[in-house]
């Protein structure tokens, strides 16, 4: 799992096959299929250990902070995995991630807003929520190296024809820093988070 897992971060999902995890470990193909009978059952195991490693990383003290820390902690440590392995952002667009080890995360997220107040539907709805931001921010947000995405952004904006672009031409530098801040992340988590705090609020 960890040599495949290797493989679909360096190469993507479209590269990866059976013969090809065989070749990188030096071993015949059907020696892995003495471990997993297809591609698809080897993939779903590799969620499963990346979402374990979440599960285990966060379970213990999670009680002993609020709701909103609790739902906090979870997305930041599931946004880490991410970064460190962006294949599963990849696995995750082209199939559903569904199997009883990853839909852990999501019993812990629901269980979170359950017990902060939020009925069902709402708690159902808005951890989907938070599970898209998540993983539609580590497909498209800055990430490592965002500096040097900052440096592009920045040379293509200086570019720009003021008729054109006013508003952009106005605020060069801003919008560039703003293209490669790896703190949006949690910004924009934070604004949810408050919004979600107000919508259990009284009145």
């Amino acid at each position: 799992m960890a040599a495949g897992l290797r493989l679909l971060n360096r190469d993507g999902l479209d590269a990866f096959s059976m013969r090809r995890l065989a070749r990188e470990l030096g071993v015949g193909t059907m020696t892995i299929y003495g471990h997993f009978r297809s591609k698809d059952e080897l993939l779903d195991a590799i969620v499963d250990s990346g979402s374990q490693l979440i599960v285990t990383s966060i379970a213990a003290g999670l009680a002993d902070d609020s709701w909103q820390d609790q739902l906090r902690r979870l997305m930041i440590a599931i946004r880490a995995s991410l970064i460190v392995n962006p294949a599963i952002v990849e696995l995750r667009y082209k199939r559903p991630i569904l199997s009883p080890v990853a839909l852990d995360l999501t019993e812990i997220g629901i269980r979170i807003l359950r017990d902060a107040g939020f009925g069902k539907r709402e708690a159902a709805t808005l951890y989907r929520m938070l599970f898209i931001y998540t993983f539609g921010y580590s497909a498209f947000g800055p990430g490592p190296g965002s500096a040097i995405d900052r440096e592009r952004a920045l040379g293509a904006l200086r570019g720009l024809s003021p008729d054109r672009y006013p508003a952009l031409v106005g605020l060069t530098d801003e919008a560039a820093e703003a293209m490669g801040d790896e703190g949006l992340f949690e910004l924009g988590l934070d604004a949810i988070l408050d919004g979600l705090e107000e919508r259990l609020s009284p009145g």
